[in-house]
Parts: structure tokens; sequence; C-alpha cells
């Protein structure tokens, strides 16, 4: 990685991709060895740096809810103008590592990878989306949850989410098209910890997704009970 360039020798953000076109993949196995506990650290050095301006979603906005769900990475997404800008706010932190060639986003990018250390220095991999680009919602009243965390796994303090309702979209849709196993785990766990807020408004989404998800339950799942009480909560 490349030493810090922040203005006036002041401590900043390190670099990579500079000289290396292979050094993202040496950081990304670097942050697979990342723990529950190196995420929480990460996760907490990046809320102190955009205040309200974030939400968690993927899985470790599941972890915030609760969920035993493994990941190894972080997915926040942030309010801002462009992801120029939020580069741009990362350069003055020096537990951040960066792209180096910033120029890359000026093509309109709306998503972006950077690693943050952790209190041990252990890299914690991060997927940085920019608020309203690809599917994500604007970080306003609706598209935002403020939680209370499963105690352990991120300290004490409230953390932001992307709304249930969303992540429940999401999940449906990416179980249609992806088709992996673990999307369609995440979303069991929604159903049953969040059935009838869910029933609320499932009817409103993807009746395509939902059906699928319904098949994907009576084939999978051995409890007939259980495969009614999902089919309840998809609306079915």
């Amino acid at each position: 990685m490349s030493d810090s360039r922040a203005e006036n020798g002041a401590p900043g953000a390190k670099y990579f991709g500079r000289d290396d076109p292979f050094e993202l993949q040496v950081l990304q196995g670097q942050s697979c060895s990342a723990k529950n506990a190196h995420l929480g650290q990460a996760a907490q050095y990046l809320e102190f740096i955009f205040g309200e301006k974030y939400a968690w979603c993927g899985g470790w906005a599941l972890r915030l809810r609760g969920s035993e769900r493994i990941t190894g990475d972080l997915d926040i997404v942030v309010q801002a103008p462009s992801a120029i800008d939020i580069w741009d706010t990362l350069v003055s932190h020096e537990r951040v590592t960066l792209f180096y060639h910033r120029q890359v986003l000026e093509g309109g990018g709306n998503h972006f990878k950077i690693f943050v250390d952790a209190d041990d220095g252990q890299l914690v991999c991060v997927d940085v989306l920019v608020a309203g680009a690809l599917t994500t919602p604007q970080l306003d009243a609706e598209g935002v949850e403020v939680i209370g965390p499963v105690v352990g796994v991120a300290g004490t303090s409230m953390k932001r989410v992307m709304s249930l309702r969303w992540q429940v979209r999401q999940k449906l849709a990416a179980g249609a098209t992806r088709r992996k196993d673990s999307d369609y785990i995440d979303l069991q766990w929604l159903c049953d910890n969040y059935t009838e807020e869910i029933k609320l408004w499932i009817k409103e989404e993807n009746e395509a997704h939902r059906k699928k998800f319904h098949q994907w339950m009576f084939d999978n799942e051995f409890d007939d009970e259980r495969v009614v009480v999902m089919k309840e909560c998809m609306g079915l």
C-alpha cells in the first residue's frame, strides 16, 4: 500500500492500486481473517465519520438485527451527491485504505471498495454504495431504521440499518435471480422474526419473487406447519 498523502503532511488515508494491479486481491485475502469483533470496530469507525448519513445493509445489517448469519465484510450505504464526495470525506482518515486512482469514480461510479483497520490493524473489507443507486433508496425516514443492536455485536449505541421492507425486497429479488440458498435463508430469518410487520405490506412486493421463495420453502423445509406460516407471511 502507498503511504498517506493528506495535505499539509497531516495523517490521512492509505492507498492501494497505484502501481500493483493485483493489490486489491492481496488486501481482500488479508481481510478474510477479520472476525466479528473486527467488523464491529471498523463499523464504529465509519459511523463516527458519516454521522447520520449512513445505513448498514447486507450481512452486517442482519447481524445487528440479531441474526447469527456469518459475514466477513461490511456493506454501507452513504447519503452523498456522488462517490467522489464520499471518497473525499474518507481521504483524511488514517485507518482507511482507498483505491489510489480517484479519477476512476469521476465517470459516475456509484459504489466502490475500501478497507478499514480494526483496532489491532486487521483489515476489514467494506463495500460503499451511494444512496439512491443500485436499488438503494434515499436515506430518509422510510429508507432507514434506527435499532438497538444485539449486545456483543457492535457496542450498545443505536445503529442505522436499511429498512426491513427494503431488505425483504432485496432478498426476494436476489433469491429469484442469483438462486443462492443463503439469500432465502436470510429471508426466512427475517420472516421468522418480523412476521406481522412483513404481512402489512408484502402483497405489494413482486408476486413472482414471493412465489419462488414459497416454492423453495416447500422443497427444503420438512416442517409443514412452518411452510404454511411462511406462505402466509408472503401473502400467498
